[in-house]
């Protein structure tokens, strides 16, 4: 078996704010991506102001990025022998 397997730790509001992100990225991609700063708003506002997919792609993408949050590394270690 694989010793670096990733474990899938999903809470139940974790899911809620994931499921509601994905929303607001398709009604309102700007406010979806609120919370990761700024320049990441305008760069967003901008797409959208061109057209209602650049700016739903963009913000969906930086939520796909963003969202490795919730999976967590195995704790397990392997000892090396000496």
């Amino acid at each position: 078996m694989n010793e670096r397997q990733n474990k899938l730790c999903v809470s139940g509001e974790d899911l809620l704010v994931l499921i509601l992100r994905y929303i607001l990225c398709l009604v309102f991609p700007p406010l979806a991506v609120l919370d990761k700063g700024c320049g990441t708003v305008l760069i967003v506002f901008l797409l959208t102001l061109f057209g209602w997919l650049p700016g739903t792609i963009m913000a969906i993408l930086i939520c796909i990025k963003d969202n490795n949050y919730y999976i967590k590394p195995n704790k397990k270690t392997s000892e090396t022998r000496s």
